[in-house]
């Protein structure tokens, strides 16, 4: 639904759902590019996600030697968070008493008359919101006054939308109880995923093998696919190949899919970051970035320039862009920032554009507004092969997992964009 909802909003369609979701949607159960390898995961993330709680449930100031056991990685935000949190269990005692004195609140909230008809974001009962509450308290902390670290996501979820959408209760606590959250989710969950790099890129291929599959042969179709959608001539003005034609897919998928694509690009030696600083920027970039926030996404862009050689690496050009989704909570100027839709590469700090320039694809924004933007390489001189963008799309029904495919994207592009679904709520807009 998540799919046919923002397909009808890219495509500006009238009416309802259903015949969108039957005419252009594919379910990814119906072919396993949700599927994971359980017997590789399971022994794996098992042993990862044991040396996680472990490491989280000392009771002591986290030192040299967890750091390096912890974020063998590097990663800066990893870093930020464990220095925020210092010792993981007096954090925990401190999230579990706000959230005991949360439920307090709402209990005495739940006394008042004035309160009898008070209705929360998107009708929820001030006795639901109890509920959730009182679940997250009896499960985080065990009877062995351990706390259950898996629990620490959920937290921050509910007290994300209640201080979003619910503020105006004014409880006490939960913006502290955001932040000491936030900062255990932003090491419990991406950890999940593997600890070391060797496990982040066994656990990836694990997840996300059949969908890497489909979307390579995604690519090769569009090479190979002699079906032509061309451009219509209303929107083909100022496009150097107009009789080309075009394809763009989008899939839906789920948040553990995109950690894990996210992780086979920068542990899987796609580049070498050490011989090429634009790809070492955008890992510099990735290993800022906290969270995968609503609207999470992942494009991959294919330009195809039939004036070179068939045989030359030149005769392909790819782009990969991610953008984490809308901004969190952080504080103004904490959120870090990419380099823009197409940076312009290191080499050439001056923008020069022509008809065929890619650079003209999109506005450049402003500069407290950037786009974030990964790279695989320099941006090329731009030549005749290069198109631009056009807003016409083609409706048939797709072929691949809860797919939307269409052709709004550059002549001659594939383009596929892979969207978190949030356990709070799916995704609105375009």
């Amino acid at each position: 639904m998540t799919a046919a909802a923002f397909a009808k909003g890219l495509l500006a369609l009238e009416g309802e759902l259903t015949p969108i979701l039957v005419q252009m949607v594919k379910s990814a159960n119906m072919n396993g590019l949700l599927d994971s390898d359980g017997d590789s995961l399971s022994s794996c993330q098992h042993r990862v996600k044991a040396r996680l709680h472990h490491i989280l449930q000392q009771d002591a100031p986290f030192g040299p030697e967890d750091y390096d056991q912890l974020a063998p990685t590097g990663s800066t935000s990893l870093l930020n968070s464990m220095t925020i949190i210092q010792n993981p269990v007096k954090v925990c005692d401190q999230v579990f008493a706000l959230i005991e004195n949360l439920t307090h609140q709402i209990r005495n909230r739940m006394q008042d008359p004035k309160s009898v008809d008070l209705q929360l974001y998107h009708s929820e009962t001030l006795e639901l919101m109890l509920q959730r509450w009182s679940k997250l308290e009896r499960d985080f902390r065990q009877k062995s006054g351990r706390y259950d670290i898996s629990k620490i996501p959920d937290i921050y979820d509910c007290v994300k939308y209640d201080v979003q959408h619910n503020g105006s209760l004014g409880l006490q606590g939960t913006a502290e109880l955001l932040r000491l959250s936030k900062a255990l989710a932003d090491v419990v969950i991406p950890q999940e995923y593997g600890i070391s790099r060797e496990e982040k890129l066994e656990i990836a291929v694990g997840f996300c093998l059949p969908l890497l599959r489909k979307i390579l042969l995604d690519l090769q179709r569009t090479h190979e696919d002699e079906s032509v959608n061309k451009l219509h001539p209303l929107y083909s003005r100022g496009v150097l190949s107009p009789g080309r034609h075009v394809r763009t897919r989008l899939y839906f998928t789920s948040e553990s899919h995109v950690h894990s694509l996210l992780s086979v690009f920068r542990y899987g030696g796609l580049l070498d970051e050490t011989q090429d600083a634009q790809w070492q920027r955008a890992l510099a970039y990735l290993s800022a970035i906290s969270e995968l926030n609503y609207m999470t996404q992942i494009v991959i862009m294919l330009y195809e320039d039939n004036t070179r050689d068939p045989l030359s690496e030149e005769r392909f050009h790819v782009e990969l862009h991610f953008s984490p989704g809308v901004k969190g909570f952080e504080e103004e100027g904490s959120a870090p920032t990419g380099y823009g839709f197409r940076p312009a590469s290191s080499e050439n700090e001056e923008i020069k554009t022509d008809e065929g320039s890619t650079e003209n694809l999109c506005p450049r924004k402003a500069p407290d507004e950037p786009d974030r933007a990964l790279q695989t390489s320099p941006q090329p001189s731009e030549g005749p092969g290069l198109p631009r963008r056009s807003p016409l799309i083609r409706n048939r029904k797709a072929g691949s997992m809860e797919v939307i495919e269409g052709a709004w994207e550059e002549d001659e592009g594939v383009e596929i964009s892979m969207y978190t679904l949030n356990p709070l709520g799916v995704i609105l807009g375009t």
